[in-house]
């Protein structure tokens, strides 16, 4: 069997979908699996199709509802190849919200199966078309894991304490709000430093934020780190935290931060909340004011800081093993392709 995974972005590899894929491939391949793949940011999606359609492939994965499945709904049509879809959060919480509503449904219809990393968003995807609750099933995100030796929740850089968050700069992923409660806490705590990481997505966004960035001098901003180098940012975080007002479930910095064995400090929203059990692996906060408050509990208790940095790390190794998280799709993929012995022995 050869498999054709279509995702919206590969070229740019420190977006999520990108740092995704990359894991998922490896370990797919380390399976066996004879996987190719096809990045909608490198070549038109016409061009896919037909690249696929010649590509003699026996079955389709596709990430994003809108932007992968549509691509992939146009293989199944023109030449009867099976598709997955991955749902990666902007399709469940923009694309269902606007025009590109009837496209999606349209092209999660004609899936085989719909993976959700979660169940939350297994639940709202079930609440957005009943008729797609029969053919979703949760894979939730792998991580990889630093080793142990790395000074995991122990380092510091001098006596700043670090609150690190990594994200395209885009408004789904609110950065300016943190800088007001993190403003509180640096006039009480002159130490404190906020560090924002990642691509800029969405320039008028960021001229906004950089433009705001020069009344809060305790942020810096870091450009684009390439995903391999992130570890150093971790290991010298105190706290990871994350802003967005939604996530699909999962969001790899956080799952990244667990790894490290930070504790995170996330917006509660459902996304965040398949990830971020509050009081056990990290805190949630719902505003401003609830951001400041938990933010001053982790700087003031570094017992807290490091109970809830180690559990994190506990639960990224019992939950969310890249390996585990490999097996659960090449089991999809033999069950969609209806072959036992699916995948190619050699590459």
């Amino acid at each position: 069997m050869r498999v054709a995974l279509i995702t919206p972005y590969w070229r740019d590899a420190v977006r999520g979908n990108a740092v995704t894929v990359v894991r998922l491939a490896k370990q797919l391949r380390q399976l066996g699996c004879d996987l190719h793949i096809f990045s909608l940011d490198d070549m038109p999606g016409d061009q896919v199709v037909a690249s696929v359609l010649n590509g003699n492939f026996d079955l389709c994965h596709a990430f994003h509802g809108y932007l992968g499945g549509s691509v992939a709904r146009i293989i199944r049509a023109q030449g009867r190849v099976p598709f997955i879809v991955t749902l990666t959060g902007s399709d469940i919480y923009e694309t269902l919200a606007d025009d590109r509503r009837d496209e999606t449904l349209a092209s999660l219809e004609s899936a085989a199966v719909v993976v959700a990393f979660h169940e939350l968003v297994a639940l709202r995807l079930g609440s957005e078309a009943r008729s797609l609750t029969a053919r979703i099933t949760v894979i939730p995100q792998g991580v990889e894991l630093p080793a142990l030796d790395k000074g995991l929740a122990t380092v510091r850089q001098g006596d700043d304490f670090i609150f690190l968050l990594p994200a395209g700069i885009r408004p789904v992923k609110d950065l300016i709000s943190p800088l007001p409660p993190v403003a509180e806490l640096h006039s009480r705590h002159p130490t404190v430093r906020l560090q924002l990481v990642g691509p800029v997505l969405d320039q008028s966004y960021a001229e906004r934020l950089f433009a705001m960035m020069t009344d809060f001098p305790f942020v810096e901003y870091l450009g684009v780190v390439e995903h391999r180098n992130m570890g150093a940012l971790y290991r010298t975080a105190d706290v990871v935290v994350n802003s967005s007002s939604f996530e699909g479930g999962m969001a790899n910095s956080l799952l990244e931060g667990m790894a490290w064995g930070k504790p995170l400090l996330a917006s509660d929203v459902e996304g965040n909340r398949s990830l971020v059990i509050d009081g056990v692996n990290g805190l949630l906060y719902r505003d401003a004011e609830e951001f400041a408050a938990k933010a001053e509990l982790l700087l003031a208790d570094p017992g807290l800081c490091c109970h809830l940095g180690m559990e994190g790390r506990r639960m990224a190794e019992t939950s969310h093993s890249p390996e585990q998280e490999a097996a659960g799709y090449l089991r999809l993929y033999e069950k969609v392709a209806g072959r036992a012995n699916s995948c190619s022995p050699h590459l």
